[in-house]
């Protein structure tokens, strides 16, 4: 017979953790099961999957099978059945090619009866065994999502479409997903049942969708919060002013008292993204000057300037304090 290497089989390395070795199982086991797969040898391959991981999975038989390949013997080797006694109970001489869940190989190191977990009506991972041996359901995979939502959205609510890649025997698909109100940035939604199929009756697996808000023209999400930058004039800055100020439910009234500076930032309580509790929506308060100025509002401007004497430097300009 010819030495089999499990750990290629399964597209581990041989310094691989247990949880590593599940993983790469369950992958192969769902790519090749016969149920999902339509490849000519999936079954052949899906035996070798299970027999790889029955072998790897027990610290003892993983340690013997390493004994092996530390003595040389690599994938193809001519391979002899090693020499055992009974104790240990380890090889069973009856089991050898007559009609084991596994392969002579594995038969051959381990004996036929430490095959009962692989293809058997008990075993843990039963897949292919005598016929009308009972199979494991076993629950389908998670799909991890990534979709856009416009700020109006994560504020109100709404549906978006999601197409479902394919993969795993399943055919590409749309999916209406509800956004709920009140997402912010990297909240996940987890839809029960919407993953992959299982297998062997297995329930289904979930689909995560991470909510990722998009740009908007005027305003920035952080968290709950808002904020809206809202330009006015120096007249408007000095006076103060009353006037709408746009917010995702609506436009609301708001004062800007008298000398409010440049990036000031006034809180609208409550007007951020319904969520428990809500956020809160900040004005940033943004004094511009036209970019284009006549000879008239110039002469305006230096009156002014005299007029008031106002200095902003002038804290600049102070004698340090001792």
């Amino acid at each position: 017979m010819k030495f089999k290497d499990y750990y290629e089989i399964l597209g581990v390395s041989e310094t691989a953790t247990q949880d590593e070795i599940k993983r790469a199982y369950r992958k192969k086991a769902r790519m090749y099961h016969p149920d999902v797969s339509s490849e000519s040898n999936a079954e052949e391959k899906f035996k070798e999957a299970n027999e790889a991981h029955e072998a790897l999975r027990d610290e003892k038989r993983r340690a013997e099978y390493d004994q092996l390949k530390k003595h040389g013997y690599r994938k193809g080797d001519d391979f002899q059945q090693p020499h055992r006694g009974n104790a240990g109970g380890g090889f069973n001489p009856g089991g050898f090619g007559g009609g084991g869940e596994f392969g002579d190989f594995f038969e051959s190191i381990f004996g036929a009866a430490a095959g009962g977990g692989g293809f058997g009506r008990q075993g843990q991972h039963a897949g292919f065994g005598q016929a009308g041996a009972r199979r494991r359901p076993q629950q389908g995979d998670d799909i991890k999502l990534r979709v856009m939502v416009a700020l109006e959205n994560a504020y109100g609510g709404g549906k978006t479409n999601l197409k479902i890649p394919a993969g795993a025997g399943q055919a590409a698909k749309t999916l209406s997903v509800k956004i709920p109100a009140g997402v912010i940035d990297g909240r996940q939604l987890r839809l029960r049942s919407q993953g992959r199929p299982g297998l062997n009756g297995g329930p289904a697996g979930d689909l995560i969708v991470t909510i990722k808000l998009k740009k908007h023209q005027f305003f920035e999400a952080h968290g709950a919060d808002i904020t809206l930058n809202l330009p006015i004039t120096p007249h408007e800055s000095a006076t103060g002013l009353k006037l709408s100020v746009p917010t995702l439910g609506g436009e609301v009234a708001m004062v800007i008292p008298a000398n409010t500076a440049g990036g000031t930032r006034l809180r609208l309580r409550g007007r951020g993204l319904p969520v428990s509790p809500a956020g809160d929506q900040y004005v940033v308060v943004q004094v511009q000057v036209p970019e284009i100025l006549t000879e008239q509002a110039l002469d305006l401007l230096k009156q002014f300037d005299e007029e008031t004497q106002a200095n902003p430097r002038e804290h600049l300009l102070a004698e340090p304090t001792s």
